[in-house]
Order: C-alpha cells, then sequence, then structure tokens
C-alpha cells in the first residue's frame, strides 16, 4: 500500500510544484544559465510550501491527539491502517476466504 499523502496535497502546494515542474522542463530544453536559477528558485518555493503544509498538518493532529478526546480521533481506519501495513497481503486474503494456515 502506498501512502500518497494526500493531505500534503494543499492548492498551494500544487501550484508550487506545477512551477517547479515547468521550469525545469523549460531548462531540459533551453540549458542557459538563465533557465538554471529559475528553476532553482521554483525547487526551493515547492520545498518550502511542503514544509509548510506538513507542518500545519502535525500541528494539527498533535494539537488534537493532546485533547481529552484524542485517543478516540484515530479513527478504526487508522488503525486498521497500521495493523495492515504490519501483516502480509497474501494472509489477509486467506483469512478472509477462510484459507487458514495449518488447516488440513
Amino acid at each position: 500500500m502506498i501512502d500518497r499523502q494526500t493531505w500534503l496535497w494543499t492548492e498551494e502546494v500544487k501550484e508550487k510544484v506545477r512551477a517547479k515542474k515547468r521550469l525545469y522542463n523549460v531548462f531540459l530544453c533551453n540549458k542557459t544559465a538563465a533557465n538554471w536559477p529559475a528553476y532553482r528558485e521554483a525547487r526551493r518555493a515547492a520545498k518550502k510550501a511542503v514544509a509548510i503544509a506538513k507542518a500545519a498538518h502535525y500541528d494539527e493532529v498533535n494539537r488534537r491527539l493532546e485533547t481529552r478526546d484524542g485517543e478516540r480521533w484515530l479513527t478504526y481506519q487508522d488503525t486498521h491502517q497500521r495493523n495492515a501495513e504490519r501483516e502480509e497481503p497474501s494472509s489477509r486474503t486467506n483469512e478472509r476466504r477462510g484459507l487458514h494456515q495449518g488447516v488440513d
């Protein structure tokens, strides 16, 4: 399972990453001294936007967990996802189908 961190992709982050990719392609097509600094600046801006989005998200998560109902905030889906990452996918599939190991 791939964690794509959908919470990270705010409109600002999407915009900055698109600009970075566009400027990178411009640089690849025309490798001049003027295109490289433009790409580097866009790359820095994208990194900064991602860092700000991550910090804001984790501040919100920590704020929720520190409340009285913080443990309730951890939903079944979060717990289920963590447990699913620990198990092998084939064993979960076999359990759903009723094919347990060791049964003759």
